[in-house]
């Protein structure tokens, strides 16, 4: 009986992890081979997201207006956000906003990980090999191979570039 219930279980985990990834494959503009999606993503219509190789989350939302570009390898944990453009406060035609819209650019270099609940301001780049943790709120760049926390996220420490440096001559991804 446990087995036949674990079968179905994988069974069931497999067709949802090939209904999200299809689903979010249409919201994108471009993306790379191995893109895996095992709970709901999304895409705003107003923003252009490229993705490269070996993307997988386990649910990432992307909204606002401006363009998104992911490199390889890219990991997520659940409930993540990459938060976009915004009212335009400072020439608006009223208080507390205005009715425009600023466009604004997130860039994710190759070999990133985010943890959950993790949210991403426009107008940052984050550097690879970094790691952003838990529960984390980015609102300026993140240097390659740092591994940043908090709310605003600030560096905790860096990775060992020469080991980082090592698994990727030798190829060793996950």
């Amino acid at each position: 009986m446990n087995q036949t219930l674990l079968r179905i279980i994988t069974v069931f985990r497999k067709l949802r992890t090939k209904f999200y990834t299809t689903i979010f494959k249409k919201m994108l503009h471009s993306y790379g081979p191995g893109l895996g999606v095992n709970n709901f993503c999304s895409v705003s219509r107003t923003a252009r997201v490229d993705i490269g190789n070996k993307f997988s989350s386990n649910g990432l939302v992307i909204s606002g207006l401006g363009g998104v570009r992911i490199g390889d390898y890219f990991h997520s944990g659940t409930n993540c956000k990459i938060m976009l453009g915004s009212h335009d406060y400072d020439n608006g035609d009223a208080i507390p906003y205005g009715s425009t819209y600023v466009a604004k650019h997130v860039t994710i270099g190759d070999f990133v990980w985010f943890g959950s609940d993790v949210t991403i301001s426009g107008n940052v780049n984050i550097g690879e090999g970094a790691i952003i943790a838990i529960g984390s709120v980015v609102v300026k760049d993140v240097p390659p191979y740092a591994i940043v926390g908090g709310n605003p996220a600030k560096i905790i420490k860096y990775r060992d570039k020469d080991h980082f440096d090592k698994l990727k001559e030798e190829k060793q991804f996950h």
